[in-house]
This record gives structure tokens, C-alpha cells and sequence, in this order.
């Protein structure tokens, strides 16, 4: 039977949550999860807790994130109302438990899934000082139905392709030099910063990150199945498809938001080792295929 990865299911459903790294553009929406889980869990008095795992510091952002949603609600925890199942002692109970992951390997294991991580090279031009603090994983997951390997946020990585190995699917961030540059020059000019600083920002885009034909040679060195993009300038996915494809032969997707994947064996036979990954039916990503 094939199974969805799919985005648009109801948070407060949602048990286990990863961070790969805790940068602002991937950690800030996490308050409004909280906010929606919070009120939705305690509105059916659930008991339910949600465990949150990342790097260190993951504690510290989960306890300021609910302390900024109790602003919101602690007006009507003082009267009769849905949150008032969610008060122990005078205070909101806090469902929301932090798990820090400080160093590779297995972290996470239920009856279903197992979760592997290895630390990548997003941080690679970081002070070593701060690199002790700071950690930017990559995951394997590893479920019944197939192996999917989640970059998160990487330059070129040995860690990472080697993470990869045989997996089923690679989700991978992916960037276009050409339109790097012409972003840090921009954004440069307009700020009117240093050649300094603006040759800092283009190593942390061209180390830290991804391209087109090193996303292609980690795939086909990892053997990995096939590979679905994100975290790209939307502008033209076709040509992210095409720069990677001239790496690797698999089969590769440009994905959009809320667009849903089915990973599965073959034909649908349950006795074949090997899982592909595709569109799901009237799913957007049908068009982003190649």
C-alpha cells in the first residue's frame, strides 16, 4: 500500500517535530504551530504532549515560544473557557517537551520510523567557539515503506552523502550561482555595505549551501533513488531540474508548497525491496515533474 508524504494535515495531529537548524528563516513559524496545537489540544482536553527535536538550543526556543504564547491565552485561562484544562497550579501546562540532539547517530525511534542524524556543513565558516553552541543537522528517516533523507539547509557534505547511501529519496535545498550573486550584489548595493561583508554573505551562499551540480554528484555518489528539490528561487523550476539532471539520471522533482509525494513499493508490490517516489494523484507537483 503506498503511503503520502504529505504537507496539509493538521498540526495539532502531528506528535514529533525536527529542527535541522535554528536560523530564523526555519525556526520562527514555530510560536504559530504552538498556538494552533495549544488551543486546538486543550479545546479536547487532551493530555497530549509534542515532542520538539533539534540542536542545541532547542530547549531555550520552545520555552520562549510557549512563554509568547501564553500572552495570548492567559486571558481566558482566568475564566471559564477552553483553555482552562490546559492550567496546573495557576499556570498553563506547557505540552510541548524539547529533545536536543548533540551529536551524530541515532536520534529518535518509535514503532514505525527511525531517525538518523548526521551534522552537515551549513555552519562550515562558523567560529569554531561557536560551533560547540550552534549544530546544523541533516536526517535520515528510515519507515517500512522507504528511506528519505532530509538535507535541511547544507553546502557540499561527505556526512551528508554518506547519510544518503542507497536512500529511496533525497530532499535536498538546491541554489542557482547565477542568481546568488546577483542577489548578494544587490542586496550589497542597496545597503550599501563592504566589499567585506559582501564577500562574507557569497562564501556563506557558495560554502554553506547547495548547488545545482553538487546536489547532482551527491546523488549519484550516494546512489540515492531519486531526489526532490526545495528552499529554491521559484522563479524557474524547470532549470533547477535540468542543471541537476545533468549529474544524475534518477528521476527528480521541483516541489511547491502543500504538494504531496506517494512512496511506495513498485506496481504496488509489497515483495519488491526497492520504493519510488512520485506525484500523488491531483497532486500540484504533477507539473514540476521531469
Amino acid at each position: 500500500m503506498r503511503r503520502l508524504l504529505e504537507a496539509h494535515i493538521a498540526s495539532e495531529h502531528i506528535k514529533t517535530i525536527f529542527f535541522t537548524h535554528l536560523h530564523a528563516d526555519h525556526d520562527l513559524g514555530l510560536a504559530d504551530v504552538m498556538s494552533n496545537d495549544f488551543f486546538r489540544l486543550n479545546s479536547a482536553g487532551s493530555r497530549q504532549t509534542v515532542a520538539v527535536y533539534g540542536p542545541p538550543q532547542t530547549k531555550g526556543l520552545v520555552d520562549a515560544a510557549f512563554r509568547y504564547v501564553t500572552f495570548g491565552f492567559t486571558t481566558f485561562a482566568a475564566e471559564p473557557g477552553a483553555t482552562r484544562a490546559g492550567l496546573v497550579n495557576g499556570e498553563l501546562r506547557n505540552p510541548f517537551v524539547a529533545h536536543e540532539i548533540q551529536q551524530d547517530g541515532p536520534v529518535y525511534r518509535d514503532e514505525k520510523i527511525r531517525v538518523i542524524a548526521a551534522e552537515n556543513t551549513h555552519y562550515a565558516l562558523m567560529p569554531a567557539k561557536s560551533r560547540k553552541q550552534m549544530k546544523s543537522y541533516s536526517y535520515r528517516i528510515e519507515t517500512p515503506h522507504g528511506v528519505i533523507v532530509f538535507t535541511g539547509d547544507t553546502g557540499p557534505s561527505d556526512a551528508v552523502t554518506q547519510l544518503a547511501k542507497g536512500a529511496d529519496v533525497l530532499i535536498t535545498e538546491v541554489e542557482d550561482l547565477g542568481q546568488v550573486t546577483k542577489f548578494v550584489n544587490g542586496f550589497a548595493e542597496q545597503n550599501h555595505w563592504s566589499a567585506e561583508r559582501t564577500s562574507d554573505l557569497m562564501a556563506h551562499m557558495r560554502q554553506e549551501h547547495i548547488n545545482e551540480t553538487e546536489v547532482g554528484e551527491m546523488a549519484t555518489k550516494a546512489q540515492v533513488k531519486s531526489v526532490v528539490l526545495y528552499h529554491y528561487d521559484p522563479a524557474d523550476p524547470a532549470a533547477h531540474v535540468a542543471k541537476v539532471k545533468e549529474h544524475f539520471s534518477g528521476p527528480v522533482f521541483a516541489s511547491g508548497d502543500l504538494d504531496r509525494y506517494c512512496v511506495g513499493p513498485p506496481n504496488g508490490k509489497s515483495n519488491d525491496n526497492s520504493s519510488v517516489i512520485s506525484p500523488c494523484e491531483n497532486s500540484a507537483s504533477d507539473s514540476r515533474f521531469k
